[in-house]
């Protein structure tokens, strides 16, 4: 992590630096550092002595957990939220009235469903947060055992061990009293005496459980083995490395107990409504909300303090110090001719009657691309030659990209998709049509060197995109 000395600006006291030279180490902000262009590879290099600069990168815990959390609670209602919301509600909801009206014998199948997929897309909600990544996809469900079974005991047995030290307490201390799991509210239901309230080992034990709860759950997560959830030297060394973060994810996730609580009081009362199904759905969403909360805020802190327990590469918890702020004498563009023929330009300039033309085939090729008709879009794109790429919609550029990629047709798909990225740099589409270009050329065409280029361009311009993520785990990719 770099001092803050060193990300003072050299020559200009005033600014951050974002860059440092490898050969002078003078320390860059935006006006000295320079952007530099080998074919699709972007570097840097230093406005003062012409050398090599490396971005300076900070480590993301520079932004506290607790401040991270403040937008947090937004994370429910987005629109991927929602789309997840009633996806994964209704299949809840499906199992849960499946559940009232199968014979007794099929219903410890549909409950193992019922957890599996609860159990392993909460799961999947915390390892995407833990990378940054808030696409909230619903996991695929290839294999029962990987994707049902393991996600279900594991998710199951947290919430048991957490609650184990206090409920053999009451089990040896008291009598008359029993416990039991609810298979679709995931709580430990207790059947306690009136004394237990007043008893402190008893809150003592059940706050020691509400401790490590979060820690399982982060534990059962990450994919750690059984005995390790359940060593408690590696819980303590785990505390201990997440630091006072964890106690306030701890004490985020206790704020969601009494709303969790209002979303159930709230499930059962639409419950008692008697038509067939909607009223689990209504339900199953009410009660998803404060599960995926917890989820984001488990991912949060491990996306913030992850490296300190061996969670992913300690590389991938650096951040630049200026985040996206580019140098002011950037590199040019990937494509450094926007035309799409040697006539473009001149075309362009013949006035209106070339407008005319160039808005009826727009609107012809916008009637193919709404229809998804790949031969006729293929054939208008092939027309458009004559025009300016600048002047043809990034989104349309990037359609034909992935349409002829699919029609085999690579060559007219690499220049489409050069395109896509160049006519609009900042749009989302230019990192999508960048990482689906690196792709048609290492996996198709067999250019692994050029695919590599455009997957370290994608790192280096993108950061902190799925499409980053997605270059950096391909960066070197060779096929098969």
């Amino acid at each position: 992590m770099p001092s803050p000395a060193a990300i003072i600006c050299q020559t200009h006291r005033g600014a951050l630096a974002g860059w440092r030279c490898l050969a002078c180490q003078a320390s860059l902000c935006p006006e000295c550092a320079e952007g530099q262009r080998i074919q699709t590879v972007e570097l840097f290099k230093c406005g003062l002595c012409g050398g090599d600069a490396e971005v300076l990168r900070i480590h993301r815990g520079v932004v506290p957990l607790s401040h991270r959390l403040k937008s947090a609670w937004r994370y429910p209602f987005t629109q991927a939220a929602a789309q997840l919301l009633l996806a994964l509600g209704a299949f809840l909801g499906v199992m849960s009235w499946m559940s009232e009206i199968v014979p007794v014998v099929i219903r410890m199948p549909v409950t193992l469903l019922y957890a599996g997929a609860f159990w392993a897309t909460f799961f999947g909600l915390v390892r995407e947060s833990a990378r940054g990544d808030t696409s909230l996809d619903i996991p695929e469900f290839a294999e029962f055992g990987r994707d049902i079974l393991l996600p279900a005991l594991r998710g199951t047995m947290v919430f048991l061990v957490a609650s184990l030290p206090a409920l053999v307490y009451v089990l040896v201390t008291y009598s008359g009293v029993s416990a039991s799991l609810d298979a679709f509210s995931w709580f430990i239901r207790w059947n306690l005496p009136p004394a237990l309230a007043r008893d402190a080992r008893f809150w003592l034990l059940l706050l020691a459980g509400a401790v490590w709860l979060p820690m399982g759950l982060l534990l059962a997560a990450s994919h750690q083995p059984v005995w390790q959830m359940l060593n408690p030297r590696m819980a303590l060394r785990v505390m201990r490395g997440l630091g006072s973060d964890y106690l306030v994810a701890t004490a985020a996730l206790a704020g969601l107990v009494p709303v969790h609580l209002v979303a159930h009081l709230l499930a059962a009362g639409v419950r008692l409504v008697k038509v067939p199904f909607l009223p689990h759905l209504v339900a199953e969403c009410l009660t998803l909300v404060a599960p995926l909360l917890a989820a984001h805020v488990l991912g949060l802190l491990l996306f913030v303090r992850g490296d300190q327990v061996g969670y992913g590469e300690p590389r991938e918890y650096l951040e630049p110090v200026l985040g996206g702020t580019r140098p002011v004498r950037d590199a040019p563009p990937l494509v450094e001719h926007m035309a799409m023929g040697t006539t473009a330009h001149a075309a362009a300039d013949q006035g209106a009657e070339r407008d005319e033309a160039l808005l009826a085939a727009l609107t012809q090729l916008t009637s193919a691309v709404d229809t998804r008709d790949v031969p006729r879009a293929l054939s208008l794109y092939t027309e458009l030659e004559q025009f300016p790429a600048a002047r043809v919609p990034a989104a349309f550029h990037l359609f034909i990209g992935q349409a002829a990629a699919v029609e085999e047709n690579f060559p007219l798909a690499v220049t489409a998709l050069e395109r896509a990225a160049d006519v609009a740099p900042d749009a989302d589409t230019a990192p999508r049509a960048l990482v689906l270009l690196a792709r048609v050329l290492g996996e198709r065409m067999n250019e692994t060197a050029r695919a590599a280029e455009v997957y370290r361009y994608v790192q280096h311009r993108y950061p902190e995109t799925s499409a980053a993520r997605f270059a950096s785990k391909h960066a070197r990719y060779e096929p098969e």
